[in-house]
């Protein structure tokens, strides 16, 4: 986040290694593979080539994950790559792909009980000064806030955003093209 404004954006901006949301980076899922790999030939020694080509097979899926992603963030200019969403929860997708996470509703935590009116206030000033059109809402995420700043600001409010859980019978690969391509089709309009 070197292009941030002043050092207090940076803070709602932290990312360190304590964001859990690493599977909004395929790389990272690869590597998690890798050590589950380990650990299940540990374990079942006997299956070693089975655990062996079962990974190298989803490897070769994440890559290609990967550059499906890409490409498709690559749709769009480089100008329009800023997101507003409800909580830090993208930090991994905005650095594999060029997004940008302008601001979150709620900073760093994970209810609304702790925002503040000034937080509000900021997130509405930067809404106005980026000329933010659109506010993902996670939906694992309270939106009361988000209505509040869209009534202020007249930004559209996009629904469908899924950060925390994959859906009844979805795969790992469907969740993050649903996300992908949710903000890529609202960061285009």
């Amino acid at each position: 986040h070197e292009d941030h404004d002043d050092e207090e954006d940076h803070d709602d901006h932290d990312h360190g290694t304590l964001d859990p949301h690493f599977w909004f980076d395929p790389n990272r899922v690869a590597l998690a593979i890798g050590e589950i790999q380990k650990q299940l030939i540990k374990l079942d020694p006997g299956n070693y080539n089975a655990y062996k080509s079962l990974a190298n097979s989803y490897l070769d899926k994440l890559k290609t994950l990967d550059e499906e992603m890409d490409a498709l963030i690559q749709t769009l200019p480089s100008d329009n790559r800023d997101i507003v969403t409800t909580h830090e929860s993208l930090g991994y997708l905005e650095n594999r792909y060029g997004l940008e996470v302008l601001v979150t509703i709620i900073p760093n935590i994970t209810t609304e009980d702790g925002v503040t009116p000034k937080q509000l206030v900021k997130v509405i000033e930067k809404i106005k000064d980026h000329e933010i059109k659109v506010i993902f809402i996670e939906s694992e995420s309270p939106s009361k806030s988000a209505e509040i700043i869209a009534k202020d600001t007249g930004v559209s409010l996009v629904s469908g955003l899924w950060v925390e859980t994959l859906k009844e019978n979805q795969s790992y690969i469907d969740f993050i093209k649903t996300n992908v391509e949710l903000i890529v089709e609202n960061l285009k309009k």
